[in-house]
């Protein structure tokens, strides 16, 4: 972990010096930003913000940087880091680097991501389930799995499966520790009603589409994983893999008496 730390801080010397000079190295930046993950969360976003501070010497080389970290945003990405990129965009919104106009889109992701940010409390919406009633998905106080899914999507049906098939998942739940809830973000009701969904996982729908309508979830995809701890703070947001989940949820289990802010650090790594 040391020598990861120092390695990073290596970098960010050299970057602030490249950028003035020669102009930044894409693929050295681009390796920084993907071990980030591996330091301590305190220390990666430092050095985040320390990256983007020594990149200001080179308006070019920041540009080309703020450029990349739309990569953190996207779920699909393997850069994708909702953390780093909250903290990037915080910086750049505020850049004296970029122009007014520059920071316009920044500041309009920034918004965005802010929504349901890791470390916040999770907004709270309106669901039915297929017996006709209604629920709210903050009404309880266990940990929660949501799982954001349309019908016309290969990798929510593929996503299905897999959650039909995780005993790790159905474990928890049916120990009472946790609650899978599918949320159908689309608006055909007679579909929504035969998904296929393991009896273990309550298969809701979004029938007021708040979500597209409200924008109370920002979802770039479908599928999508949110984690929330039994407080409803927002542990993982917008997580397109199962196997990433299970692990999430394996340090929580390993950690239950942590709290939320103490478990994030531990979810960052």
């Amino acid at each position: 972990m040391r020598k990861l730390l120092f390695s990073c801080l290596v970098a960010l010397v050299c970057f602030g010096a490249q950028a003035q000079f020669f102009g930044i190295d894409t693929d050295r930046l681009n390796a920084l930003f993907k071990g980030l993950p591996k330091l301590p969360h305190d220390n990666a976003l430092i050095i985040m913000q320390s990256t983007l501070t020594a990149l200001e010497s080179d308006s070019k080389a920041y540009r080309k940087a703020a450029e990349i970290v739309e990569r953190l945003g996207d779920p699909a990405d393997s850069l994708h880091n909702e953390e780093l990129y909250v903290t990037a965009l915080n910086k750049l919104a505020n850049s004296f680097v970029l122009s007014n106009t520059e920071k316009e889109r920044p500041k309009l992701l920034l918004e965005m991501a802010s929504k349901n940010h890791v470390g916040t409390n999770a907004t709270d919406i309106e669901y039915a389930t297929t017996d006709g009633k209604t629920h709210r998905l903050l009404e309880n106080d266990k940990i929660k799995l949501i799982f954001f899914n349309d019908l016309n999507c290969d990798a929510c049906t593929k996503t299905k499966k897999a959650i039909s098939e995780s005993t790790a998942l159905s474990e928890l739940v049916k120990q009472g520790q946790l609650q899978v809830i599918s949320i159908y973000t689309g608006n055909n009701q007679k579909a929504w009603k035969n998904n296929a969904i393991p009896d273990w996982v309550v298969n809701g729908w979004d029938k007021k589409q708040q979500i597209e309508k409200d924008e109370a979830y920002v979802l770039m995809t479908t599928p999508l994983f949110y984690l929330l701890n039994s407080d409803n703070t927002v542990l993982v947001k917008n997580e397109p893999s199962l196997s990433r989940i299970e692990k999430a949820l394996g340090i929580l289990s390993a950690n239950a008496d942590k709290n939320s802010q103490e478990l994030i650090k531990l979810l960052f790594n």
